[in-house]
């Protein structure tokens, strides 16, 4: 009798080299990849506001306090999926929302809980909390760079990969195809489930319990 990992290798080596097929990014849960996946964009696209808040240039909020908050004109209103075709300049602000475009000339933002509205000047803001350079900034690249590897051959798709992929603009992916599988379970004591037991039968389980094991590792 063969040993299991004989019986193994023997089966494994005996079967076909494993194909790939294309599918879209909303049928590729627990599939597993058949080719490197680089990113084809930077991720974030484009630097933008990790708070909403209001972008700044942070040499002119570097002395901001709750005693002695620093006054900006606001010149503008951005929300996520817009953008800002100006630039700041000196003691100006535009007010952003998280994952807003950072303006040109704008270094940090500051989110709106360090800030005040003057009743006296609706056009301004009062910044109450100095900000450092690239504060509260989500920089063009940070997580992914074009180019940057994203997932390499073999690995097997997940939610969160696939969330991934989806945001670098990837929409199909190459994967190895299912194979197909039968099950067959042989005795002369197996019956059917459902049907009577004779005499020294048994209902037969194993192909019900092997099945879903077999869908589980990819197969179908």
């Amino acid at each position: 009798m063969l040993a299991l990992e004989a019986a193994r290798e023997k089966i494994l080596s005996a079967l076909p080299g494993p194909t790939a097929e294309i599918i879209s990014l909303n049928e590729a849960d627990g599939r597993v990849l058949a080719e490197n996946i680089s990113s084809p964009v930077d991720l974030p696209h484009f630097d933008n506001s990790a708070v909403d808040g209001y972008a700044v240039r942070a040499e002119d909020v570097r002395t901001a306090s709750a005693t002695a908050p620093s006054r900006l004109k606001v010149i503008g209103k951005v929300a996520a999926g817009e953008n800002f075709t100006g630039r700041l300049n000196p003691n100006e602000s535009v007010r952003l929302f998280t994952g807003s475009p950072l303006p040109a000339g704008a270094d940090a933002v500051v989110m709106q809980e360090d800030t005040r509205l003057p009743a006296e000047d609706p056009a301004s803001i009062l910044i109450t909390d100095a900000a450092a350079p690239w504060e509260n900034v989500r920089l063009r690249g940070v997580d992914l760079k074009v180019g940057e590897l994203v997932a390499e051959t073999g690995t097997r798709l997940h939610a969160p990969l696939l969330g991934l992929l989806a945001a670098v603009g990837v929409e199909e992916v190459s994967v190895a195809r299912q194979p197909t599988v039968s099950l067959l379970a042989t005795g002369s004591e197996l019956v059917e489930a459902g049907q009577p037991l004779a005499p020294g039968k048994i209902h037969e389980s194993n192909r019900l319990m092997l099945a879903p094991l077999v869908r589980a590792a990819g197969a179908n």
